[in-house]
């Protein structure tokens, strides 16, 4: 069972601190769905909020000895190039800890994060979305996946 995520920025959720008690009741509600769903491969798009929980949920449960691996699907190389120290530290631990890493675009550029979810989708058999109901991404990627015949099961956030 191969499982990805999309979600909000820590801006329209909980704030920059994933030490706040929010995110991680979040991360061990994903924690709970991936061994529920018998999750063996998880992907995360990397980026700030949900995308970083949901990494660090899937790399503890590895942890635990459970049988999940976990995938990153990075927009473009530079996703990074403006976060704090401290988030950029933590990404780049996340990343050498992945299985795989694949990078959808040589550079930045519009539509590369929708191209990046889009890839997401197409080499999962969920989508766990943490969405707020408004037009975004997160919207975008839950619309791309219902297209695809993908089941979406929602995490209120």
């Amino acid at each position: 069972m191969i499982i990805c995520v999309t979600g909000h920025r820590p801006d329209k959720l909980y704030g920059y601190d994933l030490t706040d008690p929010r995110w991680q009741d979040l991360k061990n509600i994903f924690k709970e769905k991936l061994i529920e769903m018998k999750c063996t491969n998880a992907i995360s798009g990397m980026a700030l909020g949900v995308d970083t929980i949901f990494a660090l949920a899937v790399l503890e449960l590895k942890k635990e000895g459970h049988p999940i691996q976990l995938h990153c699907a990075l927009p473009c190389p530079e996703q990074c190039k403006k976060w704090n120290h401290v988030d950029i530290v933590r990404y780049r631990k996340i990343l050498m800890e992945a299985k795989t890493v694949k990078v959808v675009a040589d550079h930045y550029e519009a539509g590369v994060m929708q191209k990046r979810n889009e890839y997401m989708v197409d080499h999962s058999d969920i989508v766990l979305a943490v969405w707020n109901g408004k037009k975004s991404g997160t919207e975008n990627c839950i619309k791309y996946a219902k297209k695809m015949g993908k089941k979406v099961e929602y995490i209120e956030p």
